[in-house]
């Protein structure tokens, strides 16, 4: 991640990632947060640790925190607009060496009765599950491990793989890992630049869908993107109409004694959602029938094999391999959070996510349910024409899948 942030032109292909958590109430005191972070630091190493080196002499190192300085306050101009501008401005900063590297803006001014708190970190040092773990150790009632709604909990962490399980999996990487040049296109070439978007839907549009379908709320989720994009393609991209669609998507593979550790703990695995023109409640069943491998308990544990047990420099291969122009495409991930938030007397009524859009990928998408909203975050390249279209798009699927069930 840190060699994909070098190559990029431009900051908005940078590898910061993080969350937007809205509450509501009165803005708290900045002094008194610092001391409630502090009093629970001693459960969150990926907060207490640096990378140092490269390579195989990478290693984590402790780091002690400097709350005045990672824990800041910053009033803006009154809107949402404004919230979402500071944000955008703020996710460009560049990270100070030798500190944690995380940072948390208190944010308030954007509306009459609440404030958001910011975070933000590098996607090398935290994944989603990382940071989803910090806000329910920070702002979650104090419970066990197996509570955290970012645990794996069908990946024993030293599991060894049956022989035929391995090779099942490497059938369906490998199927899947094929060139197929959908964003190269001459007339509109990819570049550094990223437009940032959010767009929220009731998350009861992702629930009921997903019952009456038998499929997951991820499964929804796909299927209306996949409908968005198939929509978009006819006119904008004709190079990516009528054809299967290539996601890449993450799986979570933290188990419950890494739950805070800092680093990854996902493998980016490759599916081809349905393209063509069709219903979206057809392209839901469509999706259905893709998506097992991300909710194989058996494939999981041979990912978590080939992240743990490989050599480094065969990892690495494989990364650089999974990496090049041809075989980038579309990220997407969805998470639910499962534990109610608060901070004092504010409680949290939305999470907008913030997702990575690295050099050679044309867009990134990920959704967080929390309670009554779920929330999307688009991240896309500039040189797609009228990409301005997609988040309305992927929220009229939902509408349309919703108007089509019981």
């Amino acid at each position: 991640m840190y060699e994909l942030e070098r190559q990029a032109g431009h900051p908005d292909a940078n590898s910061t990632t993080g969350v937007v958590v809205h509450l509501r109430g009165a803005v708290p005191d900045l002094a008194g947060l610092r001391d409630h972070v502090t009093a629970r630091l001693a459960g969150l190493p990926c907060l207490t640790h640096v990378l140092a080196g490269d390579g195989p002499q990478a290693r984590w190192t402790s780091a002690a925190p400097d709350m005045t300085r990672q824990i800041r306050a910053q009033q803006v101009d009154s809107g949402p607009e404004a919230l979402e501008a500071a944000v955008r401005l703020l996710l460009r900063a560049p990270w100070p060496e030798g500190v944690p590297t995380w940072r948390m803006i208190l944010l308030h001014g954007h509306e009459p009765d609440g404030f958001a708190l910011l975070y933000l970190t590098h996607h090398a040092i935290q994944d989603a599950a990382n940071i989803g773990a910090v806000f329910e150790t920070l702002f979650g009632q104090r419970s066990g491990q197996g509570q955290f709604s970012v645990l794996s909990r069908d990946v024993p962490s030293d599991a060894q793989p049956p022989l035929r399980q391995t090779l099942s999996s490497a059938v369906t990487l490998l199927r899947h890992a094929r060139k197929h040049h959908l964003w190269q296109w001459p007339d509109h070439p990819l570049s550094d630049r990223r437009d940032l978007t959010w767009i929220q839907v009731p998350s009861a549009s992702l629930r009921t869908a997903a019952r009456v379908g038998g499929v997951s709320t991820n499964d929804v989720h796909l299927a209306a993107l996949a409908h968005a994009i198939t929509q978009w393609a006819e006119s904008a991209w004709p190079r990516a109409a009528g054809r299967a669609l290539p996601v890449l998507v993450p799986v979570n593979l933290r188990t419950a004694d890494e739950v805070a550790a800092p680093g990854n703990r996902l493998f980016l695995a490759p599916i081809d959602l349905p393209g063509s023109s069709m219903s979206v409640s057809r392209r839901l069943a469509h999706t259905r029938a893709v998506t097992p491998a991300l909710k194989s308990a058996g494939h999981k544990t041979v990912l978590r094999a080939a992240l743990t047990r490989l050599p480094w420099w065969l990892l690495r291969r494989i990364m650089a391999a999974s990496t090049v122009p041809d075989r980038l495409t579309v990220c997407a991930s969805h998470l639910v959070g499962r534990r109610h938030l608060h901070y004092g007397e504010a409680a949290v009524h939305r999470i907008d996510p913030i997702i990575i859009c690295p050099p050679g990928v044309p867009m990134a998408v990920v959704t967080m349910t929390y309670g009554d909203t779920t929330s999307a975050c688009f991240r896309v390249d500039r040189a797609l024409p009228d990409a301005d279209s997609l988040p309305l798009l992927w929220r009229q699927a939902l509408t349309d899948l919703a108007d089509t069930t019981p």
